[in-house]
């Protein structure tokens, strides 16, 4: 582990707090599991609310991410990435991620859905394989350390 080579004799609350704070890749990735992990639930709950309220698993999975994005957006620009970025740009970049993540989300749902799977599973699929593509795209694209700018 990067932090217990730099200092092997701190306590393992110190390590956390350490960890916390880090710029590391694998610490961001710990921040962004963790505002994933609620993002995750909101998603689900929502989802589940609306099957639950009569719509059809496609559109309900898609009104459980969109419920869920703005919670991610706040939540990987100030704890995970920390980014002191414009806005704007940041916000653009996050909505195409999650337009895209939406149209898969919905066709995904409808083909596991009409292969006889029950709508679980396309809410498990979303919740297990979104947040990886998303974690690249944040680190790699939306909240990129800006460069060259005044």
């Amino acid at each position: 582990m990067w932090l217990m080579a730099a200092r092997p004799d701190r306590s393992a609350s110190a390590l956390v707090a350490a960890a916390i704070d880090s710029d590391h890749v694998a610490a961001k990735a710990a921040r962004f599991a963790a505002v994933g992990v609620v993002c995750g639930l909101v998603y689900a709950l929502a989802t589940a609310l609306a099957i639950r309220a009569g719509m059809a698993a496609p559109l309900a999975s898609a009104i459980g991410y969109l419920v869920s994005v703005p919670l991610g957006y706040v939540g990987h620009r100030r704890f995970t990435f920390r980014s002191a970025n414009r806005v704007w740009m940041e916000a653009l970049r996050f909505l195409t991620v999650h337009v895209t993540n939406i149209v898969i989300v919905m066709v995904a749902m409808q083909g596991l859905t009409q292969a006889g799977l029950h709508w679980i599973a396309g809410v498990i699929a979303a919740v297990l394989l979104v947040p990886v593509v998303n974690f690249l795209f944040a680190h790699y694209w939306v909240f990129r350390p800006a460069t060259g700018r005044p």
